[in-house]
């Protein structure tokens, strides 16, 4: 059976006006086009829908039946279409972003707030995770895409560079190196390290790099957050080295953040999605804009930010 949605349009105009010429021109086309459709929709069903008077027509038990059905049919298709639409004008849409808490705060919300202003129809969903869980979280399809430390991309995943920043020093207020325009790596290793999780893409790029300068601080704390890490370091607990982009996070009042003696590595963030899916339009529009937008606000994203 091959029945055809003009054919169905056909049928539902002529039951409702109940003439052929009526019919033809509510759905712009000619008497015998409409009279083809019908007798085409007929053939395939096997019965006939109307009886065919000199001036009108009358559904048959067969047509009243057949009816209802296919007004449904065509509400659907229409609903579909519609919201189809709407889709891809951005008028809705939902976009899942995954990320951890300091990008989340310095980057991801405030852009939320201006694609909000453009685009209310579109839910957007934010999931905070810890760094070394954003590419599963892509992976699984748990989030459209994902903002991170880029170290060791999944062969699955596809990386996008949004901004280049650096690692600091991150004292507490009053250190004996507060004061240094420059903290010599070497120093650190006399002071209580308070250190993310090993499996943290930041961690295992600062243990890569202190390896590579000969260089043992003490561990003294492993954390998975680095709102933790403020929190301690604020106590006096100890030292720790994380990105420039944290000092923008509140919780880190009270705290000093200094410059490192080079070399510093560099800090790549990106976007995570999956090489083998693509977007949807929504997502797609948060992803470009998003990117555009870290451009044209990388002094306040990464104002330490390697150029190049």
């Amino acid at each position: 059976m091959n029945i055809t949605l003009r054919q169905l349009r056909a049928f539902v105009a002529v039951a409702e006006v109940g003439q052929f010429t009526l019919a033809a021109s509510r759905i712009h086309i000619s008497q015998s086009a409409l009279s083809a459709l019908v007798k085409e929709l007929e053939g395939e069903l096997g019965v006939r829908l109307f009886d065919r008077h000199t001036r009108s027509v009358r559904l048959t038990t067969s047509g009243v039946d057949f009816l209802d059905r296919a007004r449904r049919v065509l509400q659907e298709l229409d609903q579909a279409l519609h919201v189809t639409r709407e889709v891809a004008t951005f008028n809705r849409g939902r976009v899942s972003v995954a990320c951890a808490t300091v990008l989340s705060t310095t980057l991801v919300v405030p852009f939320m707030k201006v694609f909000n202003t453009k685009h209310p129809g579109v839910r957007l969903e934010l999931i905070d995770v810890a760094e070394q869980g954003i590419q599963r979280a892509v992976l699984d399809g748990i989030a459209d895409f994902g903002i991170g430390t880029q170290i060791q991309t999944d062969p699955e995943i596809v990386a996008t560079l949004l901004f280049r920043d650096v690692y600091r020093a991150v004292l507490p207020a009053g250190h004996a190196m507060a004061g240094k325009r420059a903290v010599p790596w070497r120093l650190l290793e006399d002071e209580p390290w308070i250190a993310l999780s090993p499996l943290s893409p930041i961690r295992r790029e600062i243990d890569a790099h202190i390896k590579i300068l000969g260089i043992n601080p003490k561990v003294a704390y492993e954390v998975s957050f680095p709102s933790t890490v403020f929190a301690m370091i604020r106590q006096r607990m100890g030292v720790s080295v994380l990105p420039a982009n944290a000092q923008q996070m509140p919780e880190v009042q009270g705290l000093t953040f200094r410059p490192l003696t080079p070399p510093v590595p560099k800090r790549l963030v990106v976007t995570f999605r999956q090489k083998l899916r693509g977007l949807s339009p929504a997502a797609q529009l948060f992803h470009d804009m998003l990117l555009a937008w870290g451009k044209e606000n990388l002094a306040t994203l990464a104002p330490s930010s390697v150029p190049g």
